[in-house]
Protein backbone atom coordinates (compact mmCIF):
# COMPACT_ATOMS: atom_id res chain seq x y z
CA UNK A 1 0.00 0.00 0.00
CA UNK A 2 1.09 3.59 -0.60
CA UNK A 3 -0.45 5.26 2.45
CA UNK A 4 2.71 7.17 3.39
CA UNK A 5 3.31 8.17 -0.24
CA UNK A 6 -0.15 9.75 -0.52
CA UNK A 7 0.14 11.48 2.86
CA UNK A 8 3.32 13.12 1.57
CA UNK A 9 1.94 13.85 -1.89
CA UNK A 10 -1.06 15.74 -0.54
CA UNK A 11 0.67 17.48 2.35
CA UNK A 12 -0.14 21.20 2.49
CA UNK A 13 3.45 22.50 2.56
CA UNK A 14 5.84 19.83 1.34
CA UNK A 15 8.58 21.55 -0.71
CA UNK A 16 11.64 21.02 1.49
CA UNK A 17 13.78 23.05 -0.92
CA UNK A 18 12.11 26.25 0.27
CA UNK A 19 13.21 25.84 3.89
CA UNK A 20 16.15 27.27 5.84
CA UNK A 21 17.56 23.76 6.26
CA UNK A 22 17.98 23.48 2.49
CA UNK A 23 19.62 26.90 2.16
CA UNK A 24 22.07 25.89 4.90
CA UNK A 25 22.78 22.69 2.97
CA UNK A 26 23.45 24.56 -0.28
CA UNK A 27 25.87 26.87 1.51
CA UNK A 28 27.92 24.01 2.94
CA UNK A 29 27.34 20.98 0.68
CA UNK A 30 30.88 21.23 -0.74
CA UNK A 31 32.13 19.87 2.60
CA UNK A 32 30.69 16.48 1.64
CA UNK A 33 32.71 16.24 -1.57
CA UNK A 34 35.83 14.88 0.08
CA UNK A 35 34.05 12.25 2.18
CA UNK A 36 33.52 9.08 0.16
CA UNK A 37 31.17 7.58 2.76
CA UNK A 38 28.77 10.53 2.67
CA UNK A 39 28.75 11.55 -0.98
CA UNK A 40 25.35 9.89 -1.35
CA UNK A 41 23.97 12.87 0.60
CA UNK A 42 25.14 15.43 -1.96
CA UNK A 43 21.72 15.49 -3.62
CA UNK A 44 19.05 14.74 -1.00
CA UNK A 45 15.80 13.54 -2.52
CA UNK A 46 13.62 14.39 0.49
CA UNK A 47 13.76 16.27 3.76
CA UNK A 48 14.93 13.30 5.83
CA UNK A 49 17.96 12.88 3.58
CA UNK A 50 18.45 16.65 3.86
CA UNK A 51 18.42 16.42 7.65
CA UNK A 52 20.96 13.57 7.53
CA UNK A 53 23.20 15.59 5.20
CA UNK A 54 23.05 18.57 7.54
CA UNK A 55 23.98 16.36 10.52
CA UNK A 56 27.18 15.38 8.69
CA UNK A 57 27.81 19.01 7.72
CA UNK A 58 27.37 20.21 11.31
CA UNK A 59 29.77 17.48 12.40
CA UNK A 60 32.36 18.73 9.90
CA UNK A 61 31.85 22.35 10.94
CA UNK A 62 32.33 21.33 14.58
CA UNK A 63 35.53 19.52 13.68
CA UNK A 64 36.90 22.52 11.78
CA UNK A 65 36.12 24.88 14.68
CA UNK A 66 37.69 22.58 17.27
CA UNK A 67 40.76 21.78 15.14
CA UNK A 68 41.40 25.49 14.73
CA UNK A 69 40.88 26.22 18.42
CA UNK A 70 43.13 23.38 19.58
CA UNK A 71 45.92 24.33 17.19
CA UNK A 72 45.71 27.98 18.21
CA UNK A 73 45.58 27.27 21.95
CA UNK A 74 48.43 24.74 22.09
CA UNK A 75 50.67 25.88 19.21
CA UNK A 76 50.18 29.39 17.85
CA UNK A 77 49.37 31.25 21.06
CA UNK A 78 51.60 29.21 23.40
CA UNK A 79 49.00 29.52 26.16
CA UNK A 80 49.45 27.81 29.48
CA UNK A 81 47.53 24.54 29.82
CA UNK A 82 44.73 26.01 31.94
CA UNK A 83 44.32 28.97 29.60
CA UNK A 84 44.34 26.71 26.54
CA UNK A 85 41.60 24.49 27.98
CA UNK A 86 39.50 27.51 28.95
CA UNK A 87 39.86 28.94 25.44
CA UNK A 88 38.82 25.66 23.78
CA UNK A 89 35.82 25.41 26.10
CA UNK A 90 34.76 28.90 25.03
CA UNK A 91 34.80 27.76 21.39
CA UNK A 92 32.58 24.76 22.19
CA UNK A 93 29.77 26.67 23.89
CA UNK A 94 27.46 27.06 20.90
CA UNK A 95 28.29 23.82 19.07
CA UNK A 96 25.73 21.01 18.71
CA UNK A 97 26.58 17.74 20.47
CA UNK A 98 25.24 14.35 21.52
CA UNK A 99 24.84 13.48 25.20
CA UNK A 100 26.78 10.24 25.71
CA UNK A 101 26.74 9.40 29.39
CA UNK A 102 29.07 11.85 31.10
CA UNK A 103 30.70 12.72 27.78
CA UNK A 104 29.66 14.83 24.82
CA UNK A 105 30.07 13.83 21.19
CA UNK A 106 30.94 16.85 19.05
CA UNK A 107 32.21 15.06 15.93
CA UNK A 108 29.97 12.01 15.41
CA UNK A 109 31.60 11.08 12.09
CA UNK A 110 34.28 9.64 14.42
CA UNK A 111 34.17 6.88 17.04
CA UNK A 112 33.54 7.53 20.72
CA UNK A 113 37.25 6.98 21.42
CA UNK A 114 38.27 9.76 19.03
CA UNK A 115 35.54 12.00 20.38
CA UNK A 116 37.05 11.71 23.85
CA UNK A 117 40.08 13.54 22.42
CA UNK A 118 37.86 16.32 21.14
CA UNK A 119 35.99 16.44 24.45
CA UNK A 120 38.87 16.52 26.93
CA UNK A 121 42.23 15.10 25.72
CA UNK A 122 42.84 17.90 23.23
CA UNK A 123 46.63 17.79 23.28
CA UNK A 124 46.73 14.25 21.87
CA UNK A 125 45.21 15.50 18.61
CA UNK A 126 48.49 17.28 17.91
CA UNK A 127 50.52 14.10 18.43
CA UNK A 128 51.03 11.06 16.23
CA UNK A 129 48.98 9.15 15.15
CA UNK A 130 46.03 11.41 15.92
CA UNK A 131 47.44 14.50 14.20
CA UNK A 132 46.52 12.90 10.86
CA UNK A 133 42.87 13.54 11.78
CA UNK A 134 43.36 17.24 11.16
CA UNK A 135 43.51 16.91 7.37
CA UNK A 136 43.43 13.27 6.24
CA UNK A 137 40.47 11.85 8.10
CA UNK A 138 38.30 10.28 5.39
CA UNK A 139 39.45 6.74 6.26
CA UNK A 140 38.63 7.35 9.95
CA UNK A 141 34.97 8.17 9.31
CA UNK A 142 32.27 5.82 10.58
CA UNK A 143 28.57 5.37 9.82
CA UNK A 144 27.41 7.91 12.39
CA UNK A 145 23.73 7.07 11.86
CA UNK A 146 24.22 3.45 12.87
CA UNK A 147 26.82 4.17 15.57
CA UNK A 148 24.83 6.81 17.44
CA UNK A 149 21.31 6.02 16.12
CA UNK A 150 18.60 7.29 18.50
CA UNK A 151 20.91 9.55 20.54
CA UNK A 152 21.99 11.30 17.33
CA UNK A 153 18.42 12.14 16.30
CA UNK A 154 17.60 13.20 19.85
CA UNK A 155 20.40 15.75 19.99
CA UNK A 156 21.21 19.34 19.10
CA UNK A 157 22.32 18.13 15.65
CA UNK A 158 18.64 18.17 14.60
CA UNK A 159 15.42 20.06 15.25
CA UNK A 160 13.56 16.85 15.98
CA UNK A 161 11.26 16.43 18.96
CA UNK A 162 11.31 12.91 20.38
CA UNK A 163 7.69 11.79 20.80
CA UNK A 164 8.20 8.04 21.30
CA UNK A 165 11.04 5.57 21.80
CA UNK A 166 11.45 1.89 22.63
CA UNK A 167 14.19 -0.67 21.97
CA UNK A 168 13.33 -1.01 18.28
CA UNK A 169 12.07 2.34 16.99
CA UNK A 170 12.15 6.03 17.71
CA UNK A 171 9.44 8.42 16.47
CA UNK A 172 10.33 12.08 16.11
CA UNK A 173 8.44 15.16 14.94
CA UNK A 174 9.80 18.07 12.93
CA UNK A 175 7.83 21.31 13.31
CA UNK A 176 9.07 22.86 10.06
CA UNK A 177 8.33 19.81 7.93
CA UNK A 178 5.18 18.92 9.94
CA UNK A 179 5.88 15.21 9.77
CA UNK A 180 6.53 12.22 12.01
CA UNK A 181 9.57 10.07 11.21
CA UNK A 182 9.84 6.48 12.39
CA UNK A 183 13.53 5.63 12.77
CA UNK A 184 14.90 2.12 13.33
CA UNK A 185 17.82 1.04 15.49
CA UNK A 186 20.18 1.22 12.48
CA UNK A 187 19.45 4.93 12.28
CA UNK A 188 17.48 4.58 9.05
CA UNK A 189 13.96 5.73 8.20
CA UNK A 190 11.20 3.13 8.40
CA UNK A 191 8.31 5.48 7.64
CA UNK A 192 7.42 9.14 7.23
CA UNK A 193 3.93 10.18 8.33
CA UNK A 194 3.18 13.56 6.75
CA UNK A 195 0.53 15.62 8.55
CA UNK A 196 -1.79 18.50 7.61
CA UNK A 197 -2.87 17.94 4.03
CA UNK A 198 -4.00 20.46 1.44
CA UNK A 199 -7.69 19.81 2.15
CA UNK A 200 -7.32 21.28 5.65
CA UNK A 201 -7.91 25.04 5.49
CA UNK A 202 -6.78 26.07 8.98
CA UNK A 203 -5.24 23.02 10.69
CA UNK A 204 -4.41 23.30 14.40
CA UNK A 205 -0.71 22.59 14.85
CA UNK A 206 -0.50 22.90 18.64
CA UNK A 207 -0.13 20.15 21.28
CA UNK A 208 1.33 17.80 18.68
CA UNK A 209 3.10 15.48 21.13
CA UNK A 210 -0.18 14.45 22.80
CA UNK A 211 -2.18 14.33 19.59
CA UNK A 212 0.16 11.94 17.77
CA UNK A 213 0.26 9.30 20.55
CA UNK A 214 -2.79 7.37 19.26
CA UNK A 215 -1.29 7.47 15.74
CA UNK A 216 1.96 5.95 16.96
CA UNK A 217 0.10 3.30 18.96
CA UNK A 218 -1.88 2.25 15.88
CA UNK A 219 1.31 2.22 13.80
CA UNK A 220 3.04 -0.07 16.30
CA UNK A 221 0.06 -2.43 16.33
CA UNK A 222 -0.11 -2.48 12.53
CA UNK A 223 -3.73 -1.33 12.86
CA UNK A 224 -4.47 0.38 9.54
CA UNK A 225 -8.07 1.39 10.36
CA UNK A 226 -7.05 2.59 13.82
CA UNK A 227 -4.20 4.54 12.20
CA UNK A 228 -6.58 6.31 9.85
CA UNK A 229 -9.07 7.05 12.62
CA UNK A 230 -6.35 8.43 14.90
CA UNK A 231 -5.17 10.82 12.17
CA UNK A 232 -8.72 12.07 11.55
CA UNK A 233 -9.90 12.19 15.18
CA UNK A 234 -6.87 14.22 16.27
CA UNK A 235 -7.14 16.74 13.43
CA UNK A 236 -3.86 15.66 11.82
CA UNK A 237 -5.17 14.62 8.41
CA UNK A 238 -8.51 15.40 6.76
CA UNK A 239 -11.25 12.80 6.40
CA UNK A 240 -11.39 13.73 2.71
CA UNK A 241 -7.80 12.63 2.13
CA UNK A 242 -8.19 9.42 4.14
CA UNK A 243 -11.27 8.52 2.09
CA UNK A 244 -9.32 9.22 -1.10
CA UNK A 245 -6.51 6.93 0.10
CA UNK A 246 -9.00 4.20 0.99
CA UNK A 247 -10.55 4.39 -2.49
CA UNK A 248 -7.12 4.10 -4.09
CA UNK A 249 -6.31 1.12 -1.88
CA UNK A 250 -9.62 -0.55 -2.76
CA UNK A 251 -8.95 -0.11 -6.50
CA UNK A 252 -5.45 -1.50 -6.03
CA UNK A 253 -6.74 -4.60 -4.25
CA UNK A 254 -9.50 -5.08 -6.84
CA UNK A 255 -7.00 -4.84 -9.69
CA UNK A 256 -4.69 -7.28 -7.93
CA UNK A 257 -7.50 -9.77 -7.43
CA UNK A 258 -8.52 -9.58 -11.09
CA UNK A 259 -5.00 -10.48 -12.15
CA UNK A 260 -5.12 -13.62 -10.00
CA UNK A 261 -8.24 -14.91 -11.73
Amino acid sequence: MKTYFYLSKYQKHHNFKKRDDYYFFLEHRNLLLNLEMYRFLLNPSDEFELIRANIVIHSLLNKARLDKAIEYAFVSSKMKTEEAIEYIHSQMNDLPYIEDGSNKIYVPIFTRAINLLYFKDYGKLLQSPYNSLIKNFDSSCIDLFEAYNFSLYNSLFTKFVNVYQDEEIMVVYHYDFQSLYVINIEGRLDAKIALFDKYMHKPATNHIVERVKPVIEAYKNDDREGFYNALIDNGLVSKRLINKIKRKEARFIEKKNRKRK
